[in-house]
């Protein structure tokens, strides 16, 4: 009797391992995706940021060409 209580006491540890040990990899699965994620964000805002600023250095350059046209 002791024997068994002890036998199924160690298999459900076995099975929450188990359990356990794919729950981590699945987190570290997601790790890895969430990181790449990111890194492909950071990216895109970095070109968004620049295209951004390309826009206004034309806009502004766009408006010191009508400044000086309306001044002649």
């Amino acid at each position: 009797m002791q024997f068994e209580k002890i036998q199924g006491q160690i298999e459900k540890e076995l099975e929450n391992k188990k359990a356990y040990d794919k729950i981590l990899d699945k987190i570290g699965t997601q790790l890895k995706t969430t990181k790449k994620a990111e890194a492909n964000y950071n990216k895109e805002k970095e070109k968004l940021e620049n295209l951004i600023m390309e826009k206004e250095r034309l806009s502004s350059a766009s408006q010191e060409i009508n400044k000086e046209q309306s001044n002649e």
